[in-house]
């Protein structure tokens, strides 16, 4: 495998709504997202919900992290998926559109390629 170092970050007001209680859901979201990604997980999904009555979730993949912070009072998401192998960026931003319905989302890859000028793309 060639190794590459892709993020995309994206930061974004959602319709859906996720409380406390959906813990499942949104494991369920990390796991699909790694596989539509076509990664392989290397750490399970790990989930929390702070007293601030926000979301933050981890997964750990063979290629490197997805990590997300939602809050849900002001229904406000980040995401960022980092990964030294390749992923297809816009069937990646639908599906995460799907499950969050994204509303007027920012979103930004960077290509840190070591020793080369990182090339960053607002998307």
């Amino acid at each position: 495998m060639n190794i590459i170092h892709h993020h995309l970050i994206l930061q974004s007001k959602v319709s859906a709504i996720y409380q406390q209680d959906k813990f499942d859901v949104l494991k369920m979201f990390l796991l699909n997202l790694v596989d539509e990604i076509e990664m392989e997980c290397l750490i399970e999904p790990q989930l929390k919900f702070s007293q601030h009555k926000a979301w933050t979730g981890l997964i750990g993949i063979v290629t490197s992290h997805i990590s997300f912070h939602y809050w849900t009072i002001e229904s406000y998401l980040q995401l960022d998926i980092y990964s030294c192998k390749a992923f297809p960026v816009d069937r990646t931003i639908k599906f995460v559109d799907n499950f969050w319905k994204l509303d007027n989302p920012k979103l930004l890859f960077i290509e840190r390629e070591p020793e080369k000028e990182f090339v960053i793309k607002n998307l």
